[in-house]
């Protein structure tokens, strides 16, 4: 009866209704089992937006303390976290890894451990929650937006913890063993938000005390190193953008993130402008080779004071580079692998310094 009750609900797509079923029939170690077995299953033969609607009733019901801890308490994170597992295997297989079902699947854990972040669950348990993302993130196979909000729920994570769970997981020896990649994929990424993020995670993940002696064993150059350790935690957007110029520079004509100090930019017809910060010295543009687009942040009046703009080259028709030396148009050679990389739609009168 509750099988016929469950696919019932699937086929409705009704989550509340789910969540109703599961705690009619109690939210008991059995009753977690049998759901196991479903999503397992679903999982298996591709039935992704089904798995979702499951993912989607636990959210609903861990908003409520005393239920999430009954399902803790009867081993939810370990299954939550193979589910997960078994997504990222999928995400990397040719014939899964464009699925937009599973994409909206893998969004869909990404939510619910933004919850677990919030709901004081032991740091063992989200310190495996927070490895997983990690490895998610570096795994260049898996399509790259998702890779970035992989490493953004990391970061959002963390920021929520309190100090004595975020201690514990920088003492982590598998996190500490993954953070030389995390660094490492900073130099190699080729997009300079993912750069930001990567960033972000190193920082958050190493107490200030200890970033000098980390970074030096990170990153081969002293000078960079030392760049990296200026970052301070509360002028981090400003500090990372100086810290990532000089890295990507550092690396001449191999780097994958080319960046442009601007004068304007227009985004079709529609002029955009550089946030309102008076700590910010330019309006930089960022082409992308590892992502094949162009970023950029933006003033956002209505929102937040940085907007984020990612223009993906298949989103592209056309694009005008204009170059401009001492106020005199010139002929300068783009990178090969930037042109390629980075169909603007963008006219772009620059200034090279």
């Amino acid at each position: 009866m509750f099988e016929a009750q469950v696919e019932d609900c699937l086929l409705r797509g009704d989550s509340p209704r789910l969540v109703s079923l599961l705690h009619y029939e109690g939210l008991t170690g059995s009753t977690l089992i049998r759901l196991d077995q479903l999503v397992t299953k679903e999982l298996r033969r591709s039935g992704f937006s089904r798995v979702l609607i499951v993912l989607k009733s636990l959210e609903i019901l861990s908003e409520n303390k005393d239920d999430l801890q009954t399902l803790v308490s009867h081993g939810l994170t370990a299954k939550v976290l193979l589910w997960f597992e078994a997504v990222c295997d999928l995400l990397m297989s040719d014939l899964q890894r464009s699925s937009a079902p599973l994409l909206n699947l893998a969004e869909g854990f990404f939510d619910y451990f933004l919850l677990l972040g919030q709901a004081s669950l032991p740091a063992s348990q989200l310190s495996v929650v927070l490895l997983q993302l990690l490895q998610l993130t570096l795994q260049t196979e898996i399509h790259f937006p998702l890779r970035l909000e992989a490493i953004r729920t990391f970061n959002s994570v963390l920021e929520v913890l309190s100090r004595e769970q975020r201690r514990l997981i920088q003492n982590d020896h598998n996190h500490s063993q993954i953070l030389p990649q995390v660094a490492a994929a900073v130099l190699t990424v080729g997009d300079y938000e993912l750069q930001v993020s990567l960033s972000e995670a190193l920082c958050r993940t190493t107490p200030r005390r200890a970033r000098q002696h980390k970074a030096n064993q990170w990153f081969s150059s002293r000078d960079i190193s030392d760049a990296f350790c200026d970052i301070r935690d509360a002028d981090f957007e400003l500090d990372c953008r100086r810290f990532l110029n000089f890295l990507n520079c550092y690396h001449g004509d191999q780097r994958r993130v080319f960046t442009f100090p601007c004068l304007r930019a227009f985004l079709s017809s529609t002029q955009l402008f550089s946030p309102k910060d008076e700590k910010l010295d330019e309006f930089w543009i960022d082409f992308n080779v590892g992502s094949g687009s162009v970023s950029f942040f933006i003033d956002e009046p209505q929102g937040f004071l940085w907007g984020s703009i990612h223009v993906l080259k298949e989103e592209v028709d056309h694009y005008t580079l204009q170059v401009k030396q001492n106020g005199q148009n010139f002929n300068a050679e783009v990178h090969d692998a930037v042109v390629s990389a980075v169909k603007l739609l963008l006219v772009l009168s620059c200034h090279i310094i």
